[in-house]
């Protein structure tokens, strides 16, 4: 019985992009990063799609925070089921700090230029919160070295 009232408070957990199921397994609950905002979802949560923006991910999994980046997205939240479709999604030891800082230099000038449309702003914008998520959950996971697993 005990099993039995374990799983019933996890739910499963689909990361998927263009290029691969970047994660899939159990969980007992997520916090993402929407348009809107944070937003944490647990088993048994009302049906809802919601639109992922650009941040940091944290699901608990075991009894252990895992975080992970996502970038801009969509994500299909059922009761027992959260489906996140991402253009990229990466674990923190995955991402090079140093690639990151110059992407978001980058970012910077582009959204600053004068002769940047309003089209290449937001682009600039979005390339930003990318960047400025993989450098947050790259540093969060070298001061603390949890949050990370591939499996």
């Amino acid at each position: 019985m005990a099993a039995k009232e374990q799983s019933k408070k996890k739910m499963m957990l689909e990361v998927v992009n263009p290029y691969e199921v970047f994660f899939e397994g159990r969980i007992e609950s997520i916090v993402l990063p929407t348009v809107d905002g944070q937003y944490g979802i647990m088993p048994g949560h009302s049906p809802i799609v919601v639109a992922v923006a650009p941040g940091i991910a944290r699901a608990e999994m075991d009894g252990e925070t895992k975080i992970f980046t996502v970038s801009e997205g969509f994500a299909e939240i059922g009761q027992h089921v959260v489906v996140i479709v991402c253009n990229a999604a990466e674990w923190p030891s995955e991402i090079d700090i140093d690639r990151a800082k110059s992407a978001l230099d980058r970012a910077k000038t582009k959204f600053n230029s004068v002769t940047s449309t309003e089209e290449q702003r937001l682009y600039a914008q979005h390339a930003m919160e990318r960047a400025k998520a993989r450098i947050s959950v790259s540093e969060e996971w070298k001061k603390t070295g949890k949050g990370h697993s591939e499996s």
